[in-house]
């Protein structure tokens, strides 16, 4: 288990790297401009959709079922059921795609109702060439999903680094030669390759996709029935993402500022947590169906006390040192004058890191035992603080970007922080043994760690003449 951890962790920081390369890219070539925003939007939209749809029924509802399933009745059945999961999926996000190509005026309207004539026209034409990405999207997901239920986890870790190195090898060999339209292109020739690269693991573990029709079965209609909660509540963060765009578009590089933060943002909070309840959800899902309910609780303290001893560091350096992160990232190219927007948005975004993190094993915790409910309570709790957080910002804040964006960073990172603390009392409440003496002690010295770390490096940047201080990031804010 040390080494799949270790080469997950390793390929997951490979790729998180990748990913900030391509983004950087990104931004130097088309900046805070037209082209950016358009391209955000578009993006976002197929990949939103996804995740509001059907993402929530393959990450959460497919594993505990097709293991409960493989532990009670065998392989061959548990096979059966996934072929049929797959065939659903690949249904549904062919109806998505279509719709979305057909409806994608409206969509980019709803998206982003202030952008200007071109850059709505622009975002229109690019979100019909990335809509078919969403099949490839769920397709790869439900390969994962079997792969890590047979115990296969160092593939599914890859399949970002594979689609990040392909869109950076197109920014290398292209440059801007065929805009934005280009890269949308590439996009979703990217994530094709993250089903592709996939299938020799499932050929060597003897699975075949066989289409199959008959969906009208028992473990199809649980896994749809356990989905709905789940399905609402993973939409805290692509609601984020729509209210926040909303909201930025009427100021012309607003939303691509607060997307380049964003993906800054969760590129480096994904580096461990991804890890960790990837590893974790398959192993709880088993535990859990075999009624190992000792084996789920040291999984989830485990995991728990791993997030904060990693995340609550790493929050408060990205808050003191938000702004030489962001030059390091961004500070070239078209983008070379806006990077300090970007920097104020990303110390902003940072507030919620830890929240988010802990939240992303809270949920899993609760998917893994079939008690999706929970969870969608929660989230909806939380979307709607956050909607009147960003309500009240823009009553007061209309013109100013860098005020703005950091306002909404900042609503969406206190909306991380309501959902972590309500799924936190949840599951104390439903365990109270859930963390021990020893553990809450763990966590306590991780957390005046990571203080003391905190207070140092803001000391030692001031004093060498760093001028984005924490103080100044919070003010911004």
């Amino acid at each position: 288990m040390l080494l799949t951890a270790s080469f997950m962790a390793f390929a997951t920081f490979v790729s998180k790297a990748l990913g900030l390369v391509r983004d950087s890219l990104m931004g130097s070539y088309f900046g805070m401009g037209i082209e950016a925003d358009a391209f955000m939007a578009a993006s976002k939209l197929p990949t939103t959709l996804f995740d509001m749809v059907i993402g929530g029924v393959i990450s959460a509802s497919f594993i505990p079922i097709f293991n409960d399933i493989f532990t009670k009745d065998g392989r061959k059945k548990a096979e059966t059921f996934a072929n049929k999961f797959i065939t659903m999926i690949i249904m549904v996000t062919l109806i998505i795609a279509t719709l979305g190509i057909i409806f994608a005026d409206p969509l980019v309207s709803f998206m982003a109702p202030n952008f200007s004539g071109e850059t709505h026209n622009l975002a229109v034409s690019l979100t019909s060439v990335m809509f078919p990405m969403i099949i490839f999207t769920g397709i790869a997901f439900a390969f994962v999903g079997i792969l890590q239920s047979y115990g296969e986890y160092n593939i599914p870790a890859i399949i970002s680094l594979v689609s990040n190195i392909a869109i950076i090898a197109y920014f290398l060999i292209f440059g801007k030669a065929f805009g934005v339209m280009g890269l949308a292109v590439t996009m979703v020739i990217a994530w094709s390759l993250q089903v592709i690269v996939q299938i020799p693991s499932l050929t060597k573990l003897k699975f075949r996709y066989k289409p199959d029709l008959r969906l009208r079965d028992k473990d199809i209609k649980s896994a749809i029935l356990l989905a709905i909660p789940m399905l609402i509540s993973t939409w805290i963060q692509p609601l984020y993402t729509i209210v926040n765009a909303r909201f930025a578009s009427h100021i012309n590089g607003a939303y691509s500022a607060l997307e380049y933060a964003n993906r800054l943002y969760l590129i480096m909070t994904g580096v461990f947590s991804f890890v960790v309840t990837n590893l974790i959800f398959p192993k709880l899902a088993k535990a859990n169906a075999g009624d190992d309910t000792e084996e789920a609780k040291t999984l989830i303290a485990t995991s728990l006390k791993a997030i904060i001893m990693v995340i609550a560091p790493l929050m408060a350096g990205i808050i003191i040192l938000s702004g030489p992160i962001t030059n390091i990232i961004y500070r070239h190219g078209a983008l070379a004058e806006d990077s300090d927007i970007v920097a104020s948005t990303l110390a902003c975004y940072a507030a919620g890191m830890i929240f988010l993190a802990i939240n992303e094993v809270l949920s899993k915790t609760f998917f893994s035992m079939k008690q999706s409910v929970t969870p969608m309570v929660t989230s909806i709790i939380s979307m709607v603080f956050n909607v009147v957080l960003v309500l009240s910002i823009n009553g007061l804040i209309k013109n100013d970007i860098v005020k703005l964006t950091g306002g909404l960073a900042l609503a969406a990172a206190a909306g991380s922080f309501v959902n972590a603390t309500l799924n936190g009392f949840m599951l104390i409440k439903r365990n109270p043994s859930l963390l021990s003496k020893s553990d809450i002690k763990t966590i306590f010295k991780s957390l005046i760690s990571a203080a003391v770390m905190a207070a140092a490096v803001k000391v030692i940047y001031n004093t060498a003449g760093g001028g984005n201080t924490l103080i100044s990031s919070i003010v911004t804010c």
